[in-house]
């Protein structure tokens, strides 16, 4: 283990990703890919990353689905103590979302299923509503062995 230099000590590494996307499908892709290559680059297992891959592309696509014509939406992901943090904001006046139902979805349903899907597999999600709705979320950081992301988030131990 290197010794680290005097006033060079760290504490509470955190990886922190901000995007300000337009309200459009394409830009469902962009954020996923954006954020899994960060997450790939940390160590963060691909079991993991699939799993924020999903809640993240749900989440979304709820914005795109549901936010006004001209509105913007905001991806806001933070890795810190073995844990990613996600917060999709619809920055607009669109719908605000739904909270999930309480009762299943029926097979056929075509809408409804996103944040049931969110909630499955990830820990921590809820919604709030100011204004602006965003979807929260939270993921357990697991790594792969080496992986510089838990290095680094654990103080170089």
């Amino acid at each position: 283990m290197t010794t680290p230099k005097p006033g060079w000590e760290v504490e509470d590494v955190e990886f922190k990703v901000v995007l300000f996307l337009p309200r459009d499908a394409a830009s469902v892709p962009i954020s996923r890919q954006v954020l899994d290559g960060c997450l790939e680059t940390l160590g963060v297992t691909a079991d993991t990353r699939t799993d924020i891959a999903l809640a993240l592309t749900e989440a979304c696509a709820n914005v795109v689905l549901h936010a006004g014509a001209a509105d913007e939406y905001e991806v806001m992901a933070l890795a810190s103590d073995d844990r990613c943090v996600i917060e999709v904001v619809n920055t607009g006046n669109g719908a605000a979302m739904m909270p999930p139902p309480t009762d299943p979805v029926p097979l056929t349903a075509e809408h409804g299923r996103g944040l049931k899907i969110i909630d499955a597999v990830t820990d921590n999600m809820r919604l709030t509503g100011n204004g602006m709705t965003t979807v929260h979320f939270e993921k357990a950081l697991e790594w792969v062995p080496g992986a510089p992301g838990e290095h680094l988030s654990h103080g170089g131990q």
